[in-house]
């Protein structure tokens, strides 16, 4: 049970994503890793780097906007019990999603993170 990767989230209307993405593509010197319609929710997501960058209007984004992180596990499901014997709270799932399975969680510190798995 390990994080992979982390990256803080961010959250921008349609019209502000390529300029966003351009932007932590200079900050970091590299290029956007990743780019998908989340179909659930037709949220477009980009990862560059240290940040994903959610775009969609504000009802889309209303229901994510309190989660501030992702960590990228290798086991979803060792991470649940592992969570809750260390103070956690699970808020959502865990659910399958594009491209794998995630589940919300405010950690002892009240970080609100998404942990995510991606399908194998």
């Amino acid at each position: 049970m390990r994080i992979l990767q982390h990256a803080f989230r961010t959250y921008v209307e349609p019209a502000m994503l390529d300029q966003t993405i351009a932007f932590y593509e200079q900050a970091q010197g590299m290029a956007c890793e990743r780019r998908v319609k989340i179909v659930e929710t037709g949220v477009e997501a980009a990862k560059v780097g240290g940040f994903l960058i959610l775009s969609g209007t504000k009802e889309q984004l209303a229901p994510a906007r309190h989660v501030h992180a992702i960590f990228y596990v290798d086991s979803l499901d060792a991470f649940i019990p592992w969570l809750g014997d260390n103070g956690a709270e699970i808020l959502d799932g865990p659910r399958h999603v594009t491209r794998g399975r995630n589940l919300t969680a405010r950690n002892p510190d009240g970080l609100v993170v998404e942990y995510f798995e991606a399908a194998s």
